[in-house]
C-alpha cells in the first residue's frame, strides 16, 4: 500500500511520522511519503502512478473538489476534503479534521455537550472545527478578523458570530477556544485567558497560549494525531484503538 501527504508547501508536515510510526507497530506493509504539488489537477495523476490514498494540505482541501468522484457527507458538509481514497475506480473524499478537533477535545474534556466554545479563524479548519463541535450539541461561537469572512461561515453553521468589541467578553465567558489561525498570530490579551480554559490550537510544533499558565493547551499535534487516526482507518480497514500503539510514545515523537 502506497499512500502520502500533498500539499504545497509540504515538507513541514509530520504526517509520515504518524503512519510510520503506526505501521511498524502494527507491522503493516506500507508506505507514505510527502509530495509537493503545483496544483490540485495533478491529484488523479498520483493514483494512476499507483497510490492507494493521500491527506491533504494547504493549499487543495477546496481545490480538489472537481477532481473527486464521489464526497462524503461530512466533506460536502464542511467544504473541504483532507483525505482521498482510491476505492472500486473511483476518487471518494472525506474529511477527518473534525474528528481530530471532538478526538482531542475529548480526551481532556470528555463531555463537550452545552460548553462555551469560542473558533477563531474561518478557513477550513475553522469549518471543521464548528461542524465537529456542534456534532456534540456544543454552544459555539465565532470570531474571525474579516467580518465578511465571520458573518458567511456563522450563517452556513447557523452559530453567532463575534465582533471585535465582544471579543474580551466572549474569551472570558468560553469554556474551549479552538484557534485555527496561521502560526505566530496572537489574537487575544493574554490577561483575558483565565482558569479553566482549554485551548486547542491547531498550530504545531509552538502554540502563543505556551506561556499561558492559567489555561489546558492542547497542542496542534494532538489534533494531527486524532485527524490521522479515522483517515488511517479509510485507507486500510483497520480502526486502530488505544491499545494497539503507544499514544504517548508517539505524541513524543511529533513533538520533538
Amino acid at each position: 500500500m502506497k499512500l502520502a501527504v500533498v500539499g504545497n508547501p509540504v515538507e513541514h508536515s509530520k504526517s509520515p511520522l504518524i503512519f510510520q510510526f503506526l505501521f511498524e507497530t502494527l507491522k503493516w506493509e506500507a508506505t507514505y511519503e510527502r509530495i509537493l504539488l503545483q496544483s490540485a489537477k495533478e491529484i488523479p495523476l498520483l493514483f494512476k502512478k499507483g497510490l492507494s490514498g493521500i491527506n491533504i494540505t494547504a493549499p487543495f482541501k477546496q481545490e480538489v473538489f472537481p477532481f473527486i468522484d464521489k464526497l462524503s457527507e461530512d466533506a460536502t458538509e464542511i467544504g473541504s476534503v483532507n483525505t482521498v481514497v482510491h476505492k472500486d475506480g473511483m476518487l471518494i473524499g472525506y474529511n477527518t479534521d473534525y474528528l481530530g478537533v471532538i478526538n482531542a477535545l475529548e480526551e481532556k474534556v470528555c463531555d463537550l455537550s452545552s460548553k462555551y466554545c469560542l473558533v477563531l479563524g474561518a478557513g477550513g479548519a475553522a469549518s471543521a472545527a464548528i461542524f465537529g463541535l456542534k456534532q456534540r450539541d456544543a454552544v459555539v461561537q465565532l470570531y474571525n478578523r474579516s467580518q465578511y469572512k465571520s458573518k458567511e461561515l456563522a450563517a452556513k453553521f447557523d452559530v453567532d458570530y463575534i465582533d471585535e468589541y465582544h471579543l474580551q467578553k466572549a474569551v472570558e465567558n468560553a469554556d474551549i477556544i479552538v484557534d485555527t489561525l496561521p502560526a505566530d498570530i496572537q489574537l487575544l490579551n493574554p490577561d483575558w485567558l483565565h482558569a479553566g480554559l482549554t485551548v486547542l490550537d491547531a498550530s504545531y510544533p509552538n502554540s502563543v497560549y505556551e506561556q499561558s499558565k492559567t489555561v489546558q493547551l492542547i497542542k496542534g499535534e494532538n489534533w494531527l494525531l486524532h485527524q490521522a487516526l479515522p483517515a488511517f482507518q479509510l485507507f486500510t480497514g483497520f480502526k486502530i484503538k488505544k491499545h494497539n500503539y503507544d499514544q504517548q510514545a508517539l505524541l513524543d515523537l511529533l513533538m520533538k
